[in-house]
């Protein structure tokens, strides 16, 4: 839409006649009273806004309400998405707009606008309790999430008016949840859109790279693609079977996924084509599947039926992979109109509308997934631990595994045999003691694997702890847990507690009563209520030895030089480390994962919940967040006398050569460190390697550091948190 139309100055009557018009032009048939009242209200909210290409605001929302409309949307969803920025960017309420529109159109436009009015501790807290509100609220009506992938859509083509840092940070939200979300929902059209936008403007060369080679063999994969479509269609109609046979290379970013995961170059990636043959019926589907096997040599371990054995997301569809003519390989995907619709808008098409009520239909389970959503956020306070676990759900590739009756059980990789069970039924679970798994007994915490069959062994008098909240994967099982945890026994957790706390205190050897020090223990925890910190104790969620590091710190405080040595036996665990604590080595320490500190790194110490002192290098981000609570900050110095060794990962960026990796690992056997564990990545003459290596302090890191940075071809060398194996081939 022509954004003159859109300015203060333009007429409200000549823009909304252009707008109505447009959304005609792609569905003639819709009812545009609700549109027309909507577009006008937008207008005017909107009339001095700009947006950072200069153009009018409201140019957005049009746009979105346009994408809205090209997937014939209802009135009301695109209502909701001319509006969809009004509760956030004006004054206007969630209120005036329900009354002015109806609950209808303020449900759809309150569950895409971001949070706002209250406090949170970081960034990451606030935008994990938005995406818990957003997918709550798409759990009630799918209509939200809609609207959100045409907000994002709209936003990815159009984001070269932001900062860079901008411009990658809504590039990566979309590939690390709007995409995957949209994968869920079945929306492939949608998907595929998002992956390619956010490629694009997350890995600009790569994107170019890949798109140039597609372009340049257009050529020779139209005749590829024409041998096979050609003698198929012809065979096809000698059967009388009525079929669309089309066929596309695999999207951009479809590709480059293959070529990091397989660790080669485009060249090398053989399935980049994709032939789609759409028939009536699921008979014809099998039959033409029979005819494809028999005109060309099938590659066996790539055939999947999901008609028999749909995908979470209701995919269905037959693949199958053929070699042609001089080596050619091709997927072939076999499927109805019916599911090639749902392939590619997904949940959008399982819509069924009775009476002005949205119904979905209760054997969909990508919409059965959405719906246990209201019930497990119930059992998860935290949003951020909400969004962490459905993320895990979102993410994980699948397994698919059977009852003992051979119903089949989908679950996300890593799930356990206790997933298993609350899977099967939440009795089930909250009572298991392990599993049978293909015929022999496993314990619960046993990861499980794709085509195992699974007996679960139960006892009555079995009951959660919550160390099982530790070998669950499912978002399903977790809220179980702690749904049982809250719910049964408080008062028995009390009473334990107080009992446990009691016991210890004894041995504290403070001469003053503990009821003296409640107000301060309760302070130093964070808890307002004594008995909340007696049912924490004593049902496992918080250990007796946090309640006792309140006396601990005062002490240390005082006098660390005296007085840290009566502490030794209040800590258990793997004590010293190499690390002086108040002048003592005998006190329980570990070394903080975040930045994993060595030898020579300036440090700082901090008394954690129950697991003794956690260490930080100094300038740590974690340390600096840390550093305000003085309660918890702790003295900590390297004990010289110790020659303790220490793990460190390095990821280390060069040309790739013959020898390189070579010339790298003699630098690490020249200076005596020893290599755990390393990895290596090549991808466009350009190898990045990752080693985890022990060494032994900070000069000998600085002697290898200096050493592989004189290596031929090498760019980069960089100390990082985590090691990371990099991925491999996966043919699944």
């Amino acid at each position: 839409m022509d954004p003159s139309l859109l300015l203060p100055t333009a007429s409200i009557d000549d823009a909304t006649a252009t707008f109505i018009r447009k959304v005609q032009e792609v569905n003639p048939k819709i009812q545009t009273e609700l549109i027309e009242k909507a577009f006008r209200f937008s207008f005017n909210a909107h009339r001095n806004q700009l947006r950072k290409s200069g153009e009018p605001f409201l140019a957005h929302p049009v746009a979105v309400a346009l994408i809205l409309a090209e997937q014939k949307l209802d009135p009301v969803t695109i209502s909701a998405g001319l509006l969809h920025d009004v509760i956030e960017d004006t004054q206007i309420s969630r209120e005036k707009i329900i009354e002015t529109f109806g609950e209808e159109v303020g449900v759809l436009v309150d569950g895409v606008t971001k949070i706002r009015t209250f406090q949170m501790k970081s960034r990451q807290e606030r935008q994990a309790e938005t995406y818990r509100k957003m997918l709550l609220s798409m759990a009630k009506d799918l209509r939200v999430i809609i609207i959100k992938f045409a907000d994002r859509l709209h936003n990815l083509r159009t984001l070269k008016y932001l900062s860079p840092d901008r411009i990658k940070a809504i590039a990566a939200e979309t590939l690390d949840i709007y995409a995957p979300l949209a994968h869920r929902l079945g929306m492939a059209r949608i998907k595929w859109e998002l992956e390619d936008l956010a490629f694009k403007h997350l890995y600009w060369e790569e994107y170019k790279d890949i798109v140039s080679k597609v372009v340049a063999s257009r050529g020779e994969r139209e005749a590829i693609i024409d041998s096979f479509v050609v003698p198929l269609r012809r065979k096809l109609e000698e059967e009388k079977i009525e079929a669309t046979i089309v066929g596309r290379p695999k999207h951009f970013y479809s590709i480059y996924r293959k070529m990091v995961q397989r660790n080669k170059p485009f060249e090398d990636i053989y399935d980049l084509l994709a032939i789609r043959v759409i028939v009536s019926s699921i008979r014809d589907c099998y039959h033409v599947l029979g005819i494809i096997h028999s005109m060309w040599t099938p590659l066996q371990e790539r055939f999947k039926d999901y008609i028999s054995t749909p995908k979470q997301n209701g995919y269905q569809s037959l693949h199958t992979t053929v070699f042609g003519e001089k080596g050619t390989i091709v997927e072939m995907q076999i499927r109805s109109w019916e599911m090639n619709q749902v392939a590619e808008d997904g949940i959008a098409a399982h819509w069924l509308y009775k009476s002005n009520e949205k119904e979905m239909s209760r054997d969909d389970k990508a919409l059965v997934w959405l719906k246990n959503l209201i019930d497990w956020q119930k059992d998860l306070t935290d949003s951020t631990e909400f969004f962490e676990f459905f993320k895990i759900d979102l993410f994980h590739a699948e397994i698919f595994v059977f009852t003992p009756k051979g119903d089949l059980i989908s679950l996300p990789k890593g799930s356990t045999v206790l997933d298993f069970a609350f899977s099967v039924h939440t009795s089930l679970g909250l009572h298991c003691i392990g599993g049978k798994v293909d015929g022999k007994i496993e314990p619960i915490n046993k990861p499980l694997k794709s085509g195992q069959t699974i007996e679960i062994l139960h006892l009555n008098s079995k009951k959660p702890s919550i160390d099982w909240l530790r070998e669950v994967k499912t978002l399903k099982a977790r809220s179980a847990i702690h749904r049982w945890l809250k719910s049964t026994g408080r008062q028995e957790s009390i009473d334990l507690g107080k009992k446990i706390v009691q016991n210890s205190y004894k041995k504290v050897h403070t001469p003053t009563p503990f009821n003296d020090h409640i107000a301060g223990i309760l302070q130093f925890l964070g808890l307002s209520n004594i008995d909340r910190m007696y049912e924490l104790v004593g049902s496992g969620e918080m250990p007796v030895s946090r309640v006792m590091q309140f006396f601990q710190v005062r002490k240390i405080k005082k006098s660390p030089a005296n007085v840290v040595s009566r502490l030794v036996n209040s800590f258990t665990g793997k004590a010293n480390q190499g690390v002086l604590v108040g002048g003592s080595e005998d006190l329980m320490v570990r070394f903080a994962k975040c930045c994993n500190p060595i030898p020579g790194d300036p440090i700082i110490g901090f008394v954690t919940r129950g697991r003794g002192i956690s260490v930080h290098k100094a300038d740590c981000t974690n340390s600096v967040l840390f550093s305000t609570d003085e309660d918890r900050k702790i003295e900590v110095s390297w004990d010289d006398g110790q020659q303790k060794k220490y793990f460190v990962a390095l990821e280390i960026i060069g040309m790739d050569r013959p020898g390189l990796l070579n010339d790298i690992s003699l630098v690490f056997s020249e200076f005596g460190a020893n290599v755990i564990e390393g990895s290596i990545r090549t991808l466009n003459q350009q190898a990045r390697s990752m080693f985890k290596i022990e060494i032994r302090n900070i000069n000998q890191l600085k002697q290898i550091f200096r050493k592989i940075q004189r290596i031929k071809g090498i760019e980069n060398i960089t100390r990082v948190k985590d090691y990371i194996n990099y991925p491999q081939e996966n043919n699944t």
